[in-house]
């Protein structure tokens, strides 16, 4: 396939900006616990709810895909909490800094139908486990052990944050296009609910 003809996709839920303001405020803290240049932070407008990461896909595929996400779509509105902060694999071996978020019902059958829709476009991700969270950082390759250690520590001292609650009643499709500044997020679609 020529590379020309991809793009580099994903499926999620945006956050409201009450939420995005809150997260700002949640990442200034952290930035002020953690060692300095420990961790690449997400930038707050570029936050959501990865329901599907597609990977690269084929420009020519984008309508199909739409098409068949659009169909048996049957899914109302529904409501989240941001609840706690996490890391993956674990508090203790910390690689991706995340909020983690309640699940729903509707949100897991929401989840369902993306991975069937989408279930053509082959990507390294396409069997793991969905946990719904919000990506706020990456630890930077090799970390001195103490600052390790102290990411280790705060995360478990800060693991309770603030519940905010928020509406989901719609979806989208982004393109991720990479640059040196970090990803911008472009919609390609938007499916209410």
């Amino acid at each position: 396939m020529n590379h020309n003809d991809e793009i580099r996709a994903f499926v999620a839920i945006p956050l409201p900006q009450r939420v995005i303001d809150y997260l700002t405020e949640l990442i200034n803290d952290l930035k002020q616990r953690f060692p300095s240049d420990s961790l690449k932070w997400v930038q707050p407008a570029n936050i959501h709810l990865t329901l599907k990461f597609l990977g690269n896909i084929s420009k020519s595929s984008i309508n199909y895909l739409v098409d068949k996400i659009k169909s048996d779509q049957q899914f109302i509105p529904f409501e989240l909490t941001i609840n706690k902060l996490g890391a993956f694999p674990s508090i203790y071996k910390p690689q991706i800094i995340w909020v983690g978020t309640t699940t729903h019902p509707t949100l897991l059958d929401l989840n369902r139908h993306i991975q069937n829709s989408t279930s053509l476009i082959e990507n390294e991700n396409k069997n793991q486990k969905f946990s719904p969270h919000l990506t706020i950082a990456r630890l930077r390759p090799g970390l001195k052990k103490d600052h390790f250690e102290r990411i280790k520590l705060e995360l478990y001292r800060n693991k309770e944050i603030d519940q905010i609650s928020f509406n989901v009643n719609h979806y989208s499709l982004f393109e991720s296009t990479l640059t040196s500044e970090g990803p911008i997020y472009s919609e390609l679609q938007r499916f209410n609910l």
